[in-house]
């Protein structure tokens, strides 16, 4: 079967403009970051075929090199993008800097080469390759985020190692044999291999990135359900799943674990004096006080009003009276600049008694060891270990 080269870079531009005006369809307006970068990718990458086959019809004339060049400007920045939005999904990503300085080498070096058809083939085509590979590293190494699944990560690394491949091979051939290189316009199995490739890939690759677009807003919304919306802690929600972890891993390894549950004194007096508005403001300040002192493993919690938890891993009865005495120290140097009043906090705390302690029935100590600080006068921690006076 005979493939037409033309055909198929007319192909490959009907997906790219296709794909780029259904996104908004699919994906919606209200973007986050990483998906904005996608859609923009997908439209600059249209763009560049569009320019590579006008230039097609203006071989030998001056525009020829001049949209060429801007071509290859677009897809070395739809590129960048792509990067871009891996580093927003999988955390930070290597050779960030690398695949920028490539991507601005690759059109100017092009233009340099221009008069020049074996080096020219040979350096666009090493260039993409390696603006690819880069790429695909990045889709292979550890997520920051433990919960992304990564099945859309082997498939768009498939899709960017093959078209790196078939472009080194390309740029390989261009610079030793480049005969066997033509142009895109001229019948060749190579070019036409590397046109199908880029289409299936193209095809492939997107679906990949709605997939990664797609476990993104699954993870957004699961953060909103466990997430306190003020103060950015954990809701009821998260607090039950991720204390019952911390509770069990501390359990099944032996090491000591406490609970600390706090109150903000005479907070309605605060809301009644200040308003709704400046209560709400000392409830965001306390909830990042509460992150600024914690450690990694910690868990914390807004449990609901004005009430608070923490459990501290690894954290015996003095760790963390030692953790209320830093809180509250943080706390009076902060709040005089922070907030438009004053605020104290109760404490109670309960120790991790062993196997067969639950985290209701911890909860449920420091929540008795708490009542006691504040009939005790507030502004003080009391542990559910210290006798009753």
């Amino acid at each position: 079967m005979h493939l037409d080269t033309s055909t198929l870079i007319f192909i490959n531009i009907a997906d790219l403009l296709a794909m780029s005006l259904a996104l908004p369809l699919v994906m919606g307006l209200n973007l986050s970051r990483a998906a904005s970068h996608v859609r923009t990718s997908l439209m600059l990458k249209a763009g560049a075929w569009v320019l590579l086959a006008l230039t097609t019809r203006l071989a030998g004339q001056w525009l020829e090199p001049v949209l060429a060049t801007l071509a290859l400007a677009l897809m070395s920045l739809s590129h960048v993008l792509i990067f871009r939005a891996l580093s927003l999904w999988l955390g930070p990503r290597p050779m960030g800097r690398l695949l920028v300085v490539l991507a601005v080498a690759t059109p100017i070096g092009f233009a340099l080469s221009f008069h020049n058809y074996p080096v020219r083939v040979a350096w666009i085509s090493l260039a993409l390759a390696g603006q690819l590979l880069i790429q695909a590293r990045a889709t292979l190494l550890p997520a920051a985020d433990s919960n992304s699944r990564g099945g859309w990560r082997y498939l768009l690394f498939g899709c960017l190692f093959l078209m790196a491949v078939l472009m080194a091979f390309r740029g390989i051939f261009g610079a030793f044999v480049p005969e066997l290189s033509p142009g895109f316009t001229t019948p060749s199995p190579i070019i036409a291999l590397t046109l199908v490739a880029a289409n299936v890939a193209l095809v492939l690759g997107n679906i990949a990135l709605l997939a990664a677009w797609r476990e993104e807003a699954q993870q957004q919304l699961r953060t909103l359900v466990v997430t306190d919306t003020l103060t950015g802690l954990l809701n009821r929600n998260g607090w039950s799943e991720q204390a019952n972890q911390a509770l069990r891993y501390a359990q099944r390894h032996g090491f000591p674990l406490s609970l600390l549950m706090f109150d903000l004194d005479h907070f309605k007096r605060i809301n009644d004096t200040h308003g709704h508005e400046v209560g709400d403001t000392a409830l965001a300040f306390f909830g990042g006080l509460l992150r600024q002192c914690l450690r990694a493993g910690d868990v914390n919690a807004r449990l609901g009003g004005e009430e608070f938890c923490v459990l501290l891993v690894h954290a015996d009865t003095t760790a963390a009276q030692a953790f209320d005495q830093r809180l509250r120290a943080a706390l009076a140097e902060a709040a005089p600049q922070a907030i438009p009043c004053t605020i104290d906090f109760s404490t109670g705390h309960a120790l991790c008694n062993g196997k067969d302690e639950t985290l209701e029935s911890l909860m449920a100590r420091a929540d008795t060891a708490l009542y006691r600080a504040k009939n005790a006068g507030r502004s003080q921690l009391v542990s559910a270990e210290a006798p009753a006076s």
